[in-house]
């Protein structure tokens, strides 16, 4: 199924920030996403974590789920997600053709395609809608304010992840007004929880959202208005990190404490994402959040919490897909992801005899900053080329490397040779280690999934 050339066929390429397009489309759609109680993420780096383990929570409650996310690994199916089922190829046309028709209505009006995404958006609303989603986790595509997930009113709550310097074309070229357009997810009467940690942008949320909440509720006694929980200042955290196979944390919400929690992902700086998680389940459950008036399914309790939490999968998210020599599939691809990503290679790395890093990043990143962070911590560096036409001079990426020698430094353009090489060259206790970019980790994760392994 070719659903990017059709997709190309009704909608326009490229990043349009705004809801004009949006709102046109599910007007012509008839508005189903008013119908759907949602929790509303994002953030510069964990966002696509937290839905994770928000989705499989709740799941795991009773809830029938949708998750939206993005972008897919290796096919647009991975994006719409039913009780942690994809969507199918026949549904995904159907829908299609039903948004493209819509779409086509739509440029009659404002004289302009909507874009993909907005049309992939809209096809996930109509689909959650039909198929009877209790509640939808949407991960919002890039900012918030005029992403086109944003056209909801009355999110049941909101989350804002770590922030750092990202599509700054798009979202402003410092930390502040980033933040800003972040914070446009912030709706009167809906709970925010972040794990923001930057003081700078941090001010700028706790601004947006006193000031939004004081527009809709002047008169408000202040037990009544909505909770603000920032992670970093009410939450407490332990964790015994696993490694590879994941950690065992003790976490303290506003509301309540929970030992032993064991969380599949790994990587200590989830535990920051994981704090969001439990506040966010903390406050459903205090509200008294059930999929609908009468109904007796899902249930907010800490049986089902821990069972989400040890069952959670995210992929390319330091993913192991092989052993002997072991393969790290990892989609950090800025260079506050990379750091994250340093920390625990830094953390583990007495475990391996050498680390092969098989990285490749779009030049419209920071990718020197991104790799600074990684010297030091490499014995041999092959840079390829993401399979994106943002890939530009991507050679320039060794420029960063200053402490590898420059006979470890190669250059194999095709991704895939690119690992075949590296694993060639590993030892059974090395490590190959593939970032920089989803473009290129989730391509490579397709000849494990389809077990075409580099043998």
């Amino acid at each position: 199924m070719d659903l990017e050339a059709a997709i190309g066929k009704v909608s326009t390429r490229g990043i349009k920030p705004g809801l004009q397009g949006i709102l046109s489309l599910m007007e012509e759609l008839g508005n189903p996403h008013e119908d759907l109680a949602v929790i509303h993420v994002t953030g510069t780096n964990g966002k696509g974590s937290v839905c994770a383990m928000l989705e499989r929570c709740l799941r795991e409650a009773g809830f029938r789920t949708g998750l939206y996310s993005s972008p897919h690994m290796m096919d647009y199916n991975e994006r719409f997600m039913i009780n942690g089922r994809m969507i199918s190829d026949e549904t995904l046309l159907a829908l299609l053709e039903e948004a493209g028709a819509a779409a086509k209505r739509v440029e009659g009006s404002l004289g302009k395609l909507p874009t993909e995404f907005e049309v992939l958006t809209a096809m996930a609303f109509l689909w959650f809608v039909r198929e009877k989603a209790d509640i939808v986790v949407l991960e919002v595509g890039m900012g918030g304010r005029f992403d086109s997930t944003n056209i909801f009113p009355a999110p049941l709550a909101t989350v804002i992840t770590s922030i750092s310097m990202d599509h700054e074309a798009y979202l402003g070229n410092d930390i502040t007004k980033i933040a800003w357009e972040k914070a446009g997810i912030i709706k009167p009467g809906a709970a925010l929880i972040t794990s923001c940690d930057n003081e700078e942008a941090f001010a700028v949320i706790q601004r947006e959202f006193e000031d939004i909440q004081k527009e809709a509720q002047p008169n408000a006694l202040k037990d009544r208005t909505p909770p603000l929980i920032r992670v970093w200042d009410e939450c407490e955290w332990d964790t015994d990190d696993r490694g590879l196979s994941g950690q065992t944390v003790d976490i303290a919400s506003p509301y309540r404490t929970y030992k032993g929690l064991e969380l599949s992902l790994s990587g200590t700086y989830q535990c920051a994402n994981l704090a969001d998680v439990v506040s966010v389940w903390d406050y459903l459950a205090k509200e008294g959040f059930r999929a609908a008036p009468g109904l007796d399914h899902g249930r907010l309790t800490e049986e089902n919490l821990r069972k989400g939490l040890a069952s959670v999968k995210w992929p390319c998210r330091l993913e192991l897909v092989q052993d002997k020599p072991a393969v790290i599939l990892d989609g950090s691809h800025n260079p506050d992801g990379i750091r994250k990503l340093a920390d625990w290679l830094s953390a583990h790395r007495g475990q391996f005899d050498r680390v092969l890093l098989v990285m490749g990043m779009v030049e419209d990143k920071d990718r020197l900053t991104a790799v600074g962070h990684l010297d030091g911590l490499i014995s041999r560096v092959i840079i390829t080329k993401p399979l994106s036409d943002r890939a530009g001079r991507w050679q320039g990426l060794a420029e960063g490397f200053e402490k590898v020698p420059a006979e470890n430094v190669e250059f194999v353009e095709d991704c895939h040779q690119a690992v075949k090489k590296a694993i060639g060259l590993a030892g059974e206790r090395d490590l190959v280690l593939c970032t920089g970019s989803f473009y290129l980790v989730g391509e490579l994760r397709r000849n494990w999934i389809e077990k075409e392994l580099f043998a």
